[in-house]
């Protein structure tokens, strides 16, 4: 029996008048907890992390330190940037708040930035160098020029302190390649898209978004993994796929459907919404798209409508 690790970039909540909801926080946070689900925070995309100022970083921080070390893996995933300085200065701020470890990716590629020559390899070298705190790198396509296996597995043979690979968006070659690289035990997590193939291969487990909308779900399915149960790993294994595809609507960012998710099943912090530039969609539009959700046949879903009335 393997134990797979589930990895959530957990939506960060608000309150009505739009500032950080600490209670409605650190109850969203127990339903990772609950499930044995680690947590990556402030990400740019579900946990709207772009919207929130370098003292709503910390803030985030620090409830979810205090909520979840001990317990889950608390770790923070810094919005991209695209210098090592400013990649360096947002990390500083999780790792003072004690954060466990920190996520990096490259350079983004705002107005356009592509790096040419040395320059993406001297952006790695100038954060790691900085850097001593355990780091997951992560080679994501939405951000920009992707770095070779090669180079990432360099990385790690350099600096020891990264511990982690999240592969969200990547394929199975990426994966293959890299892991046939490492010389060193390094984890590699990957998105949904990629299993049941990846776990096969060796990926150490899943991480993303969605396990904000189906933590038990997800739960369930490494646990079935883990037992070679096939027949319940295929079930969940569609009802995560069919959610994955219904909520994809209203995706990019993936924080939108993730605060529907919440509003429509009345989740602790549903009321604070989105900050801007999204925002909620207009009640018929919830409607529908709670409809939709009950229409897939998951039980997570009837469990929390039935909890609701």
């Amino acid at each position: 029996m393997r134990e797979i690790a589930l990895q959530c970039r957990a939506a960060t909540v608000f309150k009505k008048n739009g500032g950080i909801d600490e209670e409605g926080f650190r109850q969203s946070l127990q339903r990772f907890i609950d499930n044995g689900i680690d947590v990556y925070l402030a990400s740019a995309g579900s946990g709207e992390g772009f919207a929130l100022t370098h003292d709503e970083l910390r803030q985030v921080y620090e409830i979810g330190v205090a909520t979840c070390k001990g317990k889950v893996e608390v770790n923070a995933n810094p919005p991209e940037q695209n210098t090592a300085r400013m990649t360096i200065e947002h990390a500083k701020i999780a790792i003072s708040a004690g954060i466990e470890v920190v996520n990096i990716y490259q350079p983004a590629s705002w107005h356009g930035y592509q790096p040419k020559g040395d320059e993406l390899l001297s952006y790695y070298e100038t954060v790691l160098k900085e850097l001593k705190h355990p780091l997951a790198l992560a080679p994501n396509p939405v951000i920009g020029r992707v770095p070779t296996p090669q180079m990432v597995a360099d990385l790690c043979h350099r600096f020891p302190q990264v511990v982690s690979i999240n592969l969200v968006g990547q394929d199975e070659m990426y994966f293959l390649e890299l892991k046939a690289l490492l010389k060193r035990e390094v984890r590699l997590f990957v998105d949904t898209r990629g299993i049941p193939n990846t776990l096969a291969l060796g990926a150490a487990g899943l991480v993303g978004g969605n396990l904000n909308i189906l933590p038990k779900t997800y739960r369930k399915y490494a646990d079935a993994y883990a037992k070679d149960d096939l027949a319940a790993t295929a079930e969940l294994f569609s009802q995560m796929i069919r959610t994955n595809e219904y909520t994809k609507a209203w995706a990019n960012p993936g924080s939108r459907a993730i605060k529907m998710f919440m509003s429509v099943f009345k989740l602790p912090g549903w009321e604070g919404g989105l900050r801007e530039p999204c925002r909620m969609p207009p009640a018929n539009e919830l409607e529908s798209f709670a409809k939709g959700l009950l229409n897939l046949g998951v039980p997570e879903f009837d469990e929390l409508a039935a909890h609701i009335g």
